[in-house]
Formats: structure tokens, C-alpha cells, sequence
């Protein structure tokens, strides 16, 4: 690993704005922290709200991460409020944040880290600490102690595993202070810990110390090997029938990994033995739970049961370690799936939390090997990895996430969605908690429009798709199975419109209109319910219609007629997808303007003429002739697919809801 230091970058800055650079050095280098991982520190004159200056340590706050941190993510605290504590020969954990947070300088500060004490314990200015995968190798060896004596000699202290706390904070400053001539200390099956006078000692400390372990490493393991058989299993059904089974108690987004290193991974004959030890550090319990799921096999019909078991065993992992009956549990199902023959499957409550699993384990592999080829990993003991998935202090944080949106963990396809209705939906669920993909034959307006939803692809994702394709349908819907697992919601909203009557009307817009307004529909709908039925765990799809279904008018025979036939087919999806669970309903706007293509000069001109207007009056001759007297937006469509498409509307199905203002004609009946 290289030292990224800028002695021109770093010139002049404050002790804070150097802290910035450092850490974010140390968070740039994915082989030391992951998400919120890792600590760094700084002792340094801040100025008192009190009045004058105080010795303060500033330190990350809880979670923050060291890639992106910025000044505000950091807690200063009165060094000399901190310092006292090391008398003390008990402190629990309760009484520890307590005091910890009393020394705050500053009450809008992140949560100080949990090991705030070991930071301000060790007396020099400059602190990080990494769980770097080089160090975690050395350690998760059954001579682990043995290892890191042999590799990094005397540069550094070697401190027994204790869970971050009081403890371990004592127990790091006790090594420290019998050899402070170490560079760092090695914090047992927990990373490694560098310390200095200046930003830069400390920071080139903790790159030459790793580099050490990565090249003993490197002379046991010249890296994975390459899969050396094809795939077995096809990795969407897969992730589909793992996704309904996985969300059955809430719904979850599973993303697939097929890549050459994983599969090398996988494919061992040793998987099952070598990745049923335990996480490389008993921070990732926290995304990936104590053990992975191994299936017999990457075929879709043993997923289930296998499942099954895991859950049953982690049940009964919990009940042998948890102090009562009462005691909070979390979701049984695995969060890690390793399928041999196919690859690896990660689930979260939403694509950025699956992702931070993948990658997790993607770091967990590289360990296990490294590790095996020394002479064999070891994880801690069960009873420690369950005190840090069921440690009071991490329980706390979830009762401080907020509440989750309506729709959070569902997966929504809206076609059409670049502009006008699509796009409003698209946006609406989004903000509901929906993943949402974002689909259109206007594949760069639906990239436009997913990445204002969601920049990160957290929230939503583009596709482009021509509805009337049916290897077009069929290949979107396998990548959506690929990229989340499955899905809950589609909403089928793409259409033309060509005015003409029907002594008029060409063949070709005849044939055009029932294509994508008919034909369309049936594609999307038919791969959809396919998905919906083989997941398992219901789902809605919602046909956006229109008012000219059941009130059609002269000079629209085309577009009428076609969408009359997507109407009755979304009754008759209705009537033989119930006893799935799977709700079907439809949603009849009117004459929505505003930012739609479906309204062309020449669509406008045709309907004006249709209805004895000046085409300038056309928007407001719709407006008047509702009963509610009110013009029809992109948003107030959205609103009604959103409630069809939730559990508000959990026991509807069948329903045609109109978003017209009142037009007596297309009243349903």
C-alpha cells in the first residue's frame, strides 16, 4: 500500500482541516474501512465556549465516514475531562457515553466514537485506527498473536481481544505505556491503531505497518484463482426466488454478484468450512451477520428450504446467548448468500445497504484466504460476535433512524417515465421508498430522470426499454431481477396518441397505436405477473389508462380502441391473479398537459378541431368541461397510482379510478 501524503496539500493547514486530509487519506483505501469504520483523532488548543482556550481531543464522530468527512464530522472534547477516567477500575458502557457526552465542547457534534477513551488515553497528538484487511489476516489465524509478532516484530504493541469499550481503552493504554517506543498497536480480530507527533508520522505509520502485512501475505497468496467452470444456476431466477423468501417479514433488495472473484470464492470445495467461521472483524457482524448462507446449490428450488434452516439456526444462536426471552431480535434471514455455481447474493432494506454487504464480504473473502493460505482462519467466538450484534450501545442507533417510508424496501418499474405521467410516478414512488426503475424508448430522458431522483442509484435506475418488444421486455425485467432481486410494483403507462377518424385513419398509426397502447401493456404486464407469481409475496400493477376508455370521443378511434382493450385486459388480470396475491388496477386520467410528449402540435390541433376550438383554447375547454372545473396534472396521477400501488389500497383490485375533474361519460359503471 502507498503513502498517499501531499506535503503540498497538507501545507498550512489547522489542525482540524489536517485531521480532514488525513482521514480522508486512510478512508480513500478500501483494503483499511468500509462505511463509517475506522477512528482518527486529534489533541489540539480549541477555543472554549466558555471563554479562553482548552486542550481538546477531536475525534470522528460515530459512524461518520472517513472517505467523505468533513469538518463537521468530528466531536471536540475537554481532554481534561476524559483523562480522569483511566483511574477508574469499572466504568459500564451506559456510564461511559454518559460522560463522554458531558465532555462535549460543542452539544450539535456528532456522537463522540465508542472509542473516544482509547484515543484520548494514548498520549500523543495524532491517532488512527483502520481495520485493514493485511492486519485482519494476521490475526484471524489460530496462532494470530504468533503472526503479528513474526511479521511487524517490535514497531508494534499486541492488545488481547476486548470489545470497544472502557476496557479495551485501558487495556490499549496499558500496552502503549509499557513500550512507548511501538508505532502502533494491534488490537486482536479488531484492526490497528497508529499514533504520532504529527498528522503525517501517524498516517505513514499505519501505510508502512500494513504494507508489512500485505507482503508476508502476498508470499502465501498470490490471489484468487480464477473460476474454473462455467455457471450453474441461472443467477436471476435465483436472486427472485431468494428475494420472496427473504421478504416475507419485510421487504428486502437483493443484489447478485457473478463476478470472476467472487465465483472463485464461491466455487471452492472448501466454502463451506472456511466461510462458516465468522466475519474477519466483529464490526461487520453489524451488515452481514455472524455467518453467510452457503447453498447446496445455485439451483432456485433448494434456496428455500435452505432458508429455512439458516433462519431456524439463527434463531436458536440468539436464544442461546440472549439474556431473556424479551430481548430485542433482528430479522432471522441471512444477509449474505453464497451460491457455488453462480455467485454471491446480498440483501438490505435498500440498494445502498445490500451494496455495503457486497462489499463487506467482498473484504471478508480476501481475509479468509489470505488467512487460509498462512495456515487457516479463525473468527471470534460466537458469544463475542452476539454481544456486538445485540450491544446495547448498537441497538441504540436503530431506535434513532427514522421512522421508514411507506413503500421502503419495494421495487417499482414504471414504463413511459421520461416525461409527463411516467415521470411524476417515477418521482412519487421515489419519494415513497421505492426502488424505482425508470424506463423509456428515450433511454437518455430516462437516465435524466433517474439520476434527479437518485444521483446514487440508490433510489432509482434507468432502462431503456420499447414496450413493443418482447426481447426487450424480457431482458429488462432479467436485469431488474439481477440488479434488486425482484419487484412489487409496475406501473404501465406508456403510450401514443394520433388523431384522426377512422374513414381517415391509415393502417400503419392504426397498427402503431395498438402496438404500444394495447400490445405494450400486454408485454409489460405478462413478464411482470411471471416475476410477481414465481416471488411469491403479491405485489400491484397498475395500467394508467385513459378517460376515453369508457368516454371516447370523434377523431380518436385508434387511441380509444386500443386503450379500451389495455383496460379489459387489466380486468382480466385482475380476475386470475388475485389467489397470488398480486392486485391489478387501473387509473383513467384526463387530458394532462403539462409536461407530456403524448400532446403533439399535431394531437393538439386534431383534438381542437374534434372539438370546435381554437387549438390556444383546448387546455382550458378540458379544464371547464369536468364537473370540478379543475385542469389535470402529471402529479395528480402519480398520487392516485401511489395509493392503487400501496398497502392503502392493499384490498382493491379490479378498481378503474379516474383522475378526470368529473366527466359524467367515463364515469365507471
Amino acid at each position: 500500500m502507498r503513502s498517499r501524503w501531499s506535503s503540498e496539500a497538507a501545507a498550512g493547514l489547522d489542525p482540524l482541516a489536517l485531521r480532514v486530509y488525513t482521514s480522508r487519506l486512510l478512508g480513500a483505501e478500501p483494503a483499511l474501512v468500509l462505511f463509517g469504520g475506522g477512528n482518527t483523532s486529534v489533541k489540539h488548543e480549541v477555543a472554549d465556549p466558555r471563554g479562553g482556550m482548552r486542550r481538546a481531543l477531536t475525534i470522528k464522530g460515530s459512524g461518520t465516514d472517513l472517505a467523505t468527512i468533513n469538518a463537521d464530522g468530528f466531536a471536540a472534547l475537554g481532554l481534561d475531562d476524559l483523562l480522569p477516567l483511566r483511574a477508574r477500575e469499572v466504568l459500564d458502557d451506559e456510564a461511559m457515553v454518559e460522560l463522554v457526552t458531558l465532555a462535549l465542547l460543542d452539544t450539535r457534534a456528532p456522537r463522540p466514537s465508542i472509542e473516544t477513551l482509547l484515543h484520548a488515553f494514548i498520549p500523543l497528538d495524532w491517532i488512527d485506527h483502520s481495520h485493514a484487511d493485511a492486519i485482519l489476516t494476521l490475526t484471524n489465524q489460530p496462532d494470530g498473536a504468533a503472526r503479528v509478532t513474526e511479521v511487524l516484530g517490535d514497531a508494534i504493541g499486541l492488545v488481547p481481544y476486548i470489545k470497544p469499550g472502557f476496557d479495551l481503552s485501558k487495556a490499549a493504554a496499558d500496552v502503549y505505556g509499557a513500550d512507548p517506543s511501538v508505532s502502533g498497536l494491534v488490537l486482536d480480530k479488531h484492526g490497528l491503531v497508529t499514533f504520532g507527533a504529527t498528522a503525517q508520522e501517524s498516517y505513514e505509520r499505519h501505510i508502512e505497518l500494513v504494507s508489512l502485512a500485505e507482503a508476508r501475505i502476498t508470499r502465501s497468496w498470490c490471489g484468487p484463482r480464477q473460476p474454473t467452470a462455467e455457471a450453474k444456476g441461472d443467477a436471476a431466477r435465483l436472486a427472485l426466488t431468494l428475494r420472496g423468501r427473504l421478504s416475507r417479514r419485510g421487504h428486502m433488495i437483493v443484489r447478485s454478484n457473478t463476478s470472476p472473484r467472487v465465483r472463485a470464492f464461491v466455487d471452492r470445495p472448501d466454502v463451506t468450512r472456511i466461510a462458516r467461521q465468522g466475519p474477519a472483524t466483529p464490526d461487520h457482524v453489524l451488515r452481514t451477520k455472524r455467518l453467510p448462507l452457503v447453498l447446496p446449490s445455485g439451483e432456485p428450488r433448494d434456496a428455500p428450504e435452505a432458508v429455512e434452516r439458516y433462519e431456524t439456526a439463527y434463531a436458536a444462536y440468539v436464544e442461546a446467548h440472549a439474556d431473556s426471552a424479551d430481548d430485542f431480535r433482528h430479522d432471522p434471514g441471512p444477509r449474505v448468500i453464497l451460491a457455488p455455481g453462480v455467485g454471491m447474493f446480498t440483501a438490505g432494506r435498500t440498494a445502498s445497504e445490500a451494496d455495503a454487504v457486497a462489499r463487506v464480504y467482498r473484504h471478508t473473502m480476501d481475509v479468509i484466504e489470505g488467512a487460509e493460505s498462512m495456515g487457516g482462519y479463525a473468527a471470534l467466538p460466537a458469544r463475542d460476535l452476539y454481544d456486538i450484534e445485540y450491544w446495547p450501545l448498537e441497538l441504540y442507533k436503530l431506535k434513532l433512524a427514522p421512522p421508514e417510508r411507506k413503500l421502503a424496501g419495494r421495487v417499482a418499474l414504471v414504463t413511459g417515465a421520461a416525461s409527463g405521467i411516467g415521470r411524476a410516478t417515477a418521482r412519487r414512488l421515489a419519494a415513497a421508498g421505492a426502488h424505482v426503475f425508470v424506463t423509456d424508448i428515450d433511454g437518455a430522458g430516462a437516465d435524466d430522470v433517474a439520476r434527479r431522483i437518485g444521483g446514487d442509484g440508490d433510489a432509482a435506475e434507468a432502462l431503456t426499454l420499447d414496450v413493443t418488444s418482447q426481447r426487450d421486455v424480457t431482458t429488462a425485467m432479467r436485469r431488474v431481477l439481477l440488479a434488486v432481486g425482484g419487484l412489487d410494483i409496475v406501473v404501465s403507462n406508456a403510450g401514443i396518441a394520433d388523431a384522426a377518424s377512422i374513414a381517415r385513419l391509415e393502417l400503419d398509426a392504426w397498427q402503431r397505436s395498438l402496438d404500444v397502447n394495447a400490445t405494450g401493456h400486454f408485454l409489460v404486464s405478462q413478464a411482470a405477473i411471471r416475476a410477481l407469481r414465481e416471488q411469491d409475496i403479491g405485489g400491484s400493477v397498475v395500467l394508467v389508462c385513459t378517460k376515453n376508455a369508457l368516454d371516447p370521443g370523434r377523431d380518436f378511434g385508434a387511441y380509444s380502441a386500443a386503450k379500451a382493450a389495455q383496460l379489459q385486459l387489466g380486468r382480466v388480470l385482475a380476475i386470475e391473479n388475485g389467489e397470488h396475491g398480486i392486485r391489478v388496477n387501473m387509473v383513467n386520467p384526463d387530458a394532462v398537459f403539462a409536461d407530456s410528449r403524448l400532446w403533439s402540435d399535431d394531437l393538439r390541433a386534431g383534438r381542437a378541431a374534434a372539438h370546435g376550438v381554437d387549438v390556444d383554447e383546448l387546455e382550458d375547454f378540458y379544464r371547464r368541461r369536468n364537473l370540478l372545473q379543475t385542469p389535470i396534472g402529471a402529479d395528480d396521477v402519480a398520487e392516485a397510482v401511489l395509493f392503487l400501488a400501496s398497502d392503502r389500497a392493499g384490498k382493491t383490485t379490479g378498481a378503474v379510478l379516474p383522475v378526470d375533474g368529473g366527466v359524467r361519460g367515463a364515469f365507471p359503471r
